[in-house]
This record gives structure tokens, C-alpha cells and sequence, in this order.
């Protein structure tokens, strides 16, 4: 049975200092790391004082451990936004050699004016832009298009019929096997068939292999606008 007794004159301090902490909300673990005692005794000491986990104690160590989960997420974010920005300032450093270069100030360009701001996507209808926006991503940034783009049309669902040969006319001029085109169905209300017969969709470009696209983009698009012109 456990009582006063229980607890020899020599853990006497050990004793009443694990009381304290305990009633100051630590746990176990916590204790013991302030005071080297066996889990076993720890816990005979905690029952005789009566400070098992009641719900006041339960409360105090579920604030504890989301304190310490939401000071883990901001020491991620920290962390990963350390990370972006080095890997950003390394990226700018080693690309700076094709700001002379034309083309890659256009490609450059092209996808400020035209890519997705959250994703590394770029969507058009004409074929000129999506070929040029290839080419740019393999020449400087040295990605396959059959393994590090993703291709997507976007239809009018009125031009079914036309499905072929849409996805014919993207195939040759990106040079792509067909099948790696997927599609999506516009289904916007068209009160009559379009007669458009150069009618091609849309294509998007999704891009993989290179973190932090846009933002890399984006920050030399800056250095390009302050060269050529007067930015406020």
C-alpha cells in the first residue's frame, strides 16, 4: 500500500520537487527530466499526492502539446521558406548569364504575361505560344516533354465531332504522341454549333522538375523590368 512512508528520507527533495512540477502542469516526461526518478516511482509518488491526471491536468497537457505542434509548424514554415529563398537566390545567380539573350527573355515574358501564378502551368489556344513556352523550359531549364510536361485540351463539348482531329493538329505541332494529350470538356451554353473550322480548343502545359517556378520567373522578370524600363 502506498502512503507517506512509501517515500525514503533520501527522495524526501526528489519527492516534494515532483509534486510541485506536477501541479504546475508538467508531465511525466517533463518531470523526469528535471528529475532523474523511475516512471514507476514517479507515478506511486503522484497517486499518494493525489496528482494523477484529472481533467484539469488532461486540459494543462493538451494546451501543452498544441503549443508545441503550432511552434513546430511555424519552425517549418520558417525553415521552408529558408530554403525557397536560397534555393531562389542560387537560381538567379546561375541564370543571370541569359538575361542578354532574347529568347530567354522571352520565354521569360511569356510566362509572366500568360502562366499561372500558383501552379506551373501555361494555358493558350494558339499553338505558337505553347510550342515557344516548350522550347523555352527545355532549352534553359533542360526538361523533357515527355516526361517533365503535362498536356491538357479544353473543348467545347459541341465540337465532339471534331475530337480527332483537334487532338491530331496539338500532337504534330508539339510533336507529342496523342495519347499523352488529356482532355477536359468545356460546357460553357453554346445555343448553336461553332463554324469556326480553324477551331483548335485550348492547351494547357503543366511543368514538373523545377521548384519554385514562379517565383524563380517571377524574380527575374523583375531584374528584366528594371533593365528596360522605369519601374515606380
Amino acid at each position: 500500500m502506498i502512503n507517506k512512508s512509501s517515500v525514503r528520507s533520501s527522495n524526501k527533495d526528489k519527492f516534494r520537487q515532483c509534486i510541485e512540477l506536477r501541479r504546475q502542469g508538467l508531465s511525466y516526461m517533463e518531470i523526469r527530466q528535471v528529475v532523474p526518478v523511475a516512471k514507476s516511482t514517479l507515478q506511486n509518488w503522484l497517486v499518494l499526492a493525489g496528482l494523477t491526471l484529472t481533467h484539469e491536468h488532461l486540459q494543462i497537457q493538451l494546451q501543452k502539446r498544441l503549443e508545441k505542434r503550432q511552434a513546430a509548424t511555424e519552425a517549418s514554415k520558417v525553415t521552408r521558406a529558408q530554403k525557397a529563398d536560397q534555393e531562389i537566390h542560387r537560381f538567379v545567380q546561375e541564370y543571370k548569364k541569359f538575361l542578354n539573350d532574347p529568347f530567354f527573355i522571352a520565354g521569360i515574358m511569356l510566362y509572366v504575361a500568360e502562366g499561372s501564378k500558383s501552379d506551373y502551368k501555361l494555358s493558350n489556344s494558339d499553338y505558337r505560344v505553347i510550342l515557344m513556352f516548350v522550347i523555352f523550359m527545355e532549352k534553359y531549364f533542360l526538361l523533357d516533354r515527355t516526361k517533365n510536361m503535362r498536356f491538357r485540351m479544353y473543348i467545347h463539348e459541341i465540337r465532339r465531332c471534331d475530337l480527332k482531329k483537334i487532338r491530331g493538329f496539338w500532337s504534330k505541332k508539339l510533336n507529342i504522341d496523342a495519347e499523352r494529350i488529356a482532355l477536359s470538356w468545356k460546357k460553357n451554353i453554346v445555343t448553336k454549333r461553332r463554324e469556326n473550322a480553324d477551331y483548335v480548343g485550348q492547351l494547357s502545359v503543366s511543368i514538373s522538375g523545377v521548384p519554385y517556378l514562379a517565383r524563380k520567373i517571377q524574380f527575374l522578370s523583375g531584374i528584366i523590368l528594371k533593365r528596360y524600363c522605369r519601374v515606380v
